[in-house]
């Protein structure tokens, strides 16, 4: 068993919940896709604690991009979330993993199917949502909500996959060396019938 695999047993015989954020852009909402990624998100085992639709302030996004404020594109980024609603949303991973390592795999690229940019987005180089990145959770889902508005409550399936050490199958193994993306085989197929019906899949 490597160190990364040990942790994570470690972390799930603990209970351990980590928090990861997402912020659905205005294209998503635009797009009628809130629906769809909700449902994308929960289907992979990851639990919302915080829901809401705002209208994020150019201040709000440049704290969410704080790191790439030296980027060439970072004032088309910053227009184009704050630009109209958008949705935040607050996760938590009771795998003992960190939900934002979740996200960024179920995030992927848009030729990696069974992710979230290959079945929703427009655009290659445009995502329709922003992903936390590992350890960014908590600090990245302050910037939009009071910790009074983050819940904080019990789903039965967390025992179940707790007591059983579970992770779902597209987690169970650490990442290919040869690949960017541990999303699990059965999302192999053609986009269309994917976008179509990719909870079927």
């Amino acid at each position: 068993m490597t160190r990364f695999q040990r942790n994570k047993y470690n972390n799930r015989k603990k209970g351990m919940k980590l928090r990861g954020f997402i912020l659905l852009k205005p294209e998503a909402i635009q797009r009628n896709l809130v629906g769809k990624i909700v449902c994308f998100i929960e289907e992979k085992g990851l639990k919302i604690i915080g829901l809401k639709m705002i209208t994020a302030t150019k201040y709000q996004i440049r704290q969410l991009y704080e790191e790439h404020k030296h980027s060439s594109h970072y004032d088309d980024l910053i227009n184009l979330c704050s630009n109209g609603p958008a949705v935040a949303v607050a996760i938590e991973s009771p795998l003992g993993i960190d939900s934002a390592e979740l996200l960024k795999d179920l995030q992927g690229r848009h030729d990696v199917a069974g992710t979230i940019r290959f079945y929703f987005s427009s655009h290659p180089s445009r995502g329709v949502l922003h992903c936390s990145s590992p350890g960014e959770g908590i600090r990245e889902s302050a910037i939009f909500f009071t910790e009074s508005e983050i819940n904080n409550y019990h789903k039965v399936l967390d025992d179940w996959i707790i007591s059983n050490h579970y992770i779902p199958p597209s987690y169970n193994s650490e990442k290919p060396k040869n690949s960017e993306s541990t999303i699990n085989k059965r999302f192999e197929g053609s986009k269309a019938d994917l976008f179509l019906n990719p909870l079927n899949y």
